[in-house]
């Protein structure tokens, strides 16, 4: 089976290739090589490798900026998503697009189910929306939503903390961090698991449900997260003593974008369809920080 994935570059991309099956041809592109924005470059490039698969892991996720550069948020995150769709529907090709537990507002007490009704709050989130809902008009379109994911690659939250508490000492100010917001994380590797087990999934099965949700289970905030990053990174040594984490309501910290208060995604009928448990957040999050230690010693 033929797969093109794009934002090879990326967190997942690069888990992406770590973990495909054997049985699978691989073709990574990053976006020099297959610029979204280039429609006519892309299309060619389609038709030339004609993939069974895409699994398009390229979107524009800077939250805050997507606020300031809306026209560019929706090119990439919903235009392009489109594009991809219909372009490999033409031989019957198929897509697999990765979105994001901010398509929902945060009303919800309780995890989202895959039809539940979305509304999301901010430009990021309704782009992603956007997307889904414009590639979903052809058949072999599926969308894998997930949330607040992170590695031991690039900038995410997790790695953003580590580097707090790492550089810590008793002159710097303890850190502040959300205690009002509330979702599931996911690790880049339990999310790479799940996309390669629901294409084989897809590709065998005639009942084809079209959206799907992945997180490691458990719901926690952001302070809940920091406070564990910490700790757990003291308890096997990679740093010396765990910075203070001070929890804080969301309006203390200054953003120029509302986010929702509750995330957390239910993965039962997912979990059902391609047949693997989620990973506890705890026990993926130190399954993480020893894979830290040893790339950093």
């Amino acid at each position: 089976m033929k797969i093109l994935i794009t934002g090879i570059d990326g967190q997942l991309g690069r888990e992406l290739i770590k973990k495909k099956d054997k049985n699978f041809d691989l073709i990574g592109l990053n976006k020099t090589d297959f610029n979204l924005l280039d429609q006519k470059d892309c299309e060619q490039k389609i038709f030339d490798i004609k993939p069974d698969w895409i699994i398009n892991a390229a979107a524009f996720t800077q939250v805050d900026i997507a606020e300031e550069k809306t026209e560019l948020a929706y090119l990439i995150n919903s235009n392009a998503v489109e594009f991809l769709a219909k372009t490999v529907s033409v031989y019957r090709g198929r897509l697999l697009h990765i979105s994001t537990d901010f398509v929902f507002n945060g009303n919800k007490k309780a995890p989202y189910f895959v039809n539940d009704k979305c509304a999301p709050l901010n430009v990021y989130g309704s782009s992603k929306l956007k997307g889904e809902k414009l590639s979903l008009k052809y058949p072999g379109t599926l969308i894998l939503r997930t949330s607040w994911l992170y590695s031991n690659f690039g900038e995410n939250f997790y790695t953003k903390i580590f580097n707090l508490h790492k550089n810590y000492n008793k002159q710097s100010k303890p850190i502040k961090i959300i205690n009002d917001q509330f979702g599931s994380p996911t690790t880049v590797d339990s999310l790479a698991d799940a996309c390669w087990k629901l294409i084989i999934a897809a590709s065998n099965k005639k009942d084809i449900q079209k959206i799907f949700h992945w997180s490691n289970s458990g719901v926690i905030s952001w302070y809940q997260f920091a406070k564990a990053i910490g700790e757990v990174s003291e308890e096997i040594g990679l740093i010396n003593k765990a910075a203070p984490i001070i929890p804080i309501r969301s309006y203390q910290y200054p953003s120029n974008i509302i986010r929702p208060k509750y995330s957390a995604l239910d993965c039962n009928s997912t979990c059902e369809y391609i047949d693997l448990d989620q990973i506890k957040w705890q026990d993926a999050l130190k399954y993480k920080l020893i894979q830290k230690s040893i790339l950093d010693s």
